[in-house]
């Protein structure tokens, strides 16, 4: 459902650096007054006795990893092996009177971190800037354990990564008397292979749980097209943009179901994804004295997408779809020749007025309002399999339809008040009324039936209030608190449904006709200097979220409750210029309840309360040993406890594991242009859900050498 613009990558590029280059002589021609630029600076200033603007750092080094190393590269980002090249570069030279050069980049074997950016500037002209930046995210392929019968599966190489990169030029016109223009095109990438936690399923004894290992694969490009104008008109500035993008995705996901099984099969799911997106914006903003300003602004939206793919299950990855397959069992349900896609409409007004009626007030009254419409159609072959003998294969072609839109306004009220003496108040107030209609139809081509055919209309009401003060009761002491209330309610009326809503029957999709959501959070900090080099920040956090849902007839339920409690400190302590230590502790007390918790029968215990508690410490240390040299050194650790063994009525979650990390190194001045540096570090992770299979121990040792010119 879209149409895609005539133009390749390179043609586009080209056209880009034609305009900039071609418009930078002209800037110095334009009178109408808007703006003055920054005039360009060097990163340093070479005065006598300083050290040089430009430089070179180089490292070398290597991670050596004991146990699993696919987990240390995912946990810390960084890959097992050896690790070196050019850490860093960066030259800068005038051009002109006010005009600089600047390159930067760096090229990283084994972090895999690549980039060189360029940038030439002249403030009464403008400026043009390019680079290039690839660098990659490791990821572990491992899947569930199962501690009743100590099993888990590696099927595969589980050493996973993702490469993403961006190429992008940029440019715009500065002149101190005349508009801002500046135009810029971005090419985004990710390409590879990472986990996924939709896990396969195996048969464990008398019971079947989802543990067995998936992996997606990404082949994903964006390309963006940005301008952006600015112009001063009288006490008002007034801007302008567009942006273009396209996207192409072509991802897979693979997944195993029952392997080392006579159910043994393989599941493959292409997405395919194509979009056209057009975005115009404006904004004004109009300061009419010092106490009043007013700001404007609307955004145009329209995405144009393009969706196709399959989901098959065959005796291997990528298999063609066929009937016949090895392992083949009732209900392997997929799709193919996936066809459609969909278009969205976005309108977005806002406005706002900041006003200071007194000196010691500040008054910030705002609306928004936006309304959104989505249309989308798909076609595909659904394919299923029978419970009979054999599990026989059927299929049939489906048609699924779907409009979706809603109206949204926001009014909010900011108030500032600094009128008492060593405090700060500030309160906000936010109400949003939304309607909304959802229209679907399933049908059934091949049969002439009607599947799911539905008509809702929706309304939701928010409102948000916040409270905050600051109080400095003491020179070295400062206090600052915070409370939110959040809570809105979605009402669901539904005029046509093609099921029945009754006792006994398939009560779904139109089931739910009302739901609401609740938060209060409330935060307090302390900052206090009791001594001149000593700096204490205490902080608490406390947040309460619950969900109430009605269903049908029945009398609403409180289908969840999370409540999140942390405290942290951190203290900081200079006891001479030489010494400086730093030390940090957290700990959190994080649950999720839920009414299933307390089911009885056969689903006793399927369902356990979510908890994510956790406490971590570290701890810094820079030590100044002479003028020519420096030591630092720090420690982290971590630990969660929150592993539940329910294995035998479900697959356990819940993380428990601990974290040490322990760095040390030196770092020295040999000369006014020569610097080097050496570390060691230790990493030790174990983890008690994996059954101990994540476990590692890793040794890594890192040098740099840095020089000036």
């Amino acid at each position: 459902m879209k149409t895609s613009l005539p133009i390749s990558l390179g043609a586009a590029t080209s056209l880009l650096l034609a305009l900039l280059l071609g418009s930078l002589p002209m800037a110095q021609a334009q009178t109408t007054s808007t703006n003055k630029a920054a005039e360009a600076k060097p990163a340093a200033a070479e005065e006598p006795g300083e050290a040089p603007l430009n430089w070179i750092t180089t490292s070398i080094g290597g991670a050596f990893v004991s146990g699993d190393q696919t987990q240390f590269q995912e946990r810390w980002g960084m890959r097992r092996g050896f690790i070196g090249g050019l850490q860093e570069f960066h030259y800068e030279q005038f051009l002109g009177k006010k005009g600089m050069l600047e390159l930067d980049g760096g090229a990283m074997y084994g972090g895999e971190d690549y980039s060189v950016k360029l940038r030439v500037a002249d403030p009464d002209i403008g400026f043009v800037r390019g680079g290039f930046r690839q660098f990659r995210k490791w990821y572990d392929g491992s899947g569930g354990f199962y501690p009743a019968t100590s099993a888990r599966f590696s099927l595969y190489d589980e050493d996973f990564a993702v490469e993403r990169g961006e190429i992008w030029i940029e440019g715009g016109l500065t002149p101190p008397d005349g508009p801002m223009l500046t135009l810029r095109f971005s090419h985004e990438y990710r390409n590879g292979t990472k986990d996924s936690l939709i896990w396969g399923d195996s048969t464990q004894g008398a019971t079947t749980r989802g543990m067995v290992p998936s992996f997606r694969t990404l082949d994903e490009k964006r390309n963006r097209f940005e301008a952006d104008a600015k112009q001063a008109f009288g006490k008002s500035d007034v801007g302008l943009g567009l942006r273009v993008e396209f996207v192409d995705n072509n991802n897979g996901f693979y997944e195993r179901r029952r392997p080392g099984e006579a159910a043994s099969r393989f599941v493959t799911q292409r997405d395919l994804y194509e979009s056209d997106l057009f975005n115009a914006r404006a904004f004004t903003e109009t300061r009419f004295n010092d106490a009043v300003m007013l700001t404007t602004g609307y955004s145009y939206m329209r995405l144009n997408t393009d969706v196709g793919g399959s989901r098959i299950y065959g005796g291997a990855y990528d298999a063609p779809y066929s009937g016949v397959y090895p392992g083949k069992q009732a209900r392997d349900e997929g799709f193919v020749d996936l066809v459609g896609g969909s278009i969205i409409d976005q309108y977005v007004m806002n406005l706002a007025l900041r006003v200071a009626p007194a000196e010691d007030w500040v008054l910030v009254p705002s609306v928004r309002a936006e309304k959104l419409d989505t249309t989308g159609s798909t076609q595909f072959t659904e394919t299923t399999t029978g419970t009979g003998t054999g599990f026989p294969a059927s299929s049939f072609l489906a048609l699924n339809q779907r409009q979706r839109g809603y109206t949204t306004l926001t009014e909010a009220l900011e108030a500032r008040y600094s009128g008492l003496t060593n405090w700060v108040f500030y309160a906000r107030g936010e109400w949003t009324q939304s309607e909304g209609y959802l229209r679907e139809l399933e049908q059934d081509l091949t049969a002439g039936t009607i599947g799911v055919s539905r008509s809702t209309d929706s309304e939701r009401f928010a409102q948000k209030y916040s409270l905050g003060m600051n109080w400095y009761p003491l020179r070295r002491l400062h206090f600052a608190a915070q409370f939110y209330h959040h809570e809105r309610a979605n009402n669901y009326n539904h005029l046509a449904d093609s099921t029945a809503n009754v006792a006994g029957t398939d009560r779904y999709p139109a089931y739910l006709v009302e739901n609401g959501f609740q938060t209060d959070d409330f935060n307090v900090r302390a900052t206090w200097r009791p001594r001149p080099n000593l700096t204490s920040v205490t902080r608490y956090d406390f947040q309460v979220s619950t969900l109430e849902t009605f269903g049908g007839t029945l009398a609403g339920i409180e289908s969840a409750q999370t409540t999140a409690h942390i405290i942290s400190q951190s203290l900081t302590w200079v006891p001479w210029p030489r010494l400086f230590w730093q030390g940090t502790f957290s700990y959190a007390l994080d649950s999720t309840t839920t009414p299933a918790t307390a089911l009885t029968g056969a689903a006793a215990g399927l369902v356990a309360d979510a908890r994510n508690d956790y406490w971590q410490a570290g701890t810094a240390l820079t030590f100044v040993v002479n003028d020519q040299t420096d030591f630092q050194a720090n420690y982290f650790f971590y630990r969660a406890n929150n592993f539940i063994n329910n294995s035998g009525v479900s697959m356990p979650y819940g993380t428990s594991a601990r974290d040490h990390a322990v760095n040390a190194g030196f770092s020295r001045n040999f000369s006014r242009a020569l610097r080097g540096s050496l570390s060691y570090g230790y990493f030790a992770h174990s983890d008690e859900t994996s059954g101990g299979l994540d476990n590692y121990d890793a040794h890594l040792v890192f040098s740099t050498v840095t020089y000036r010119f």
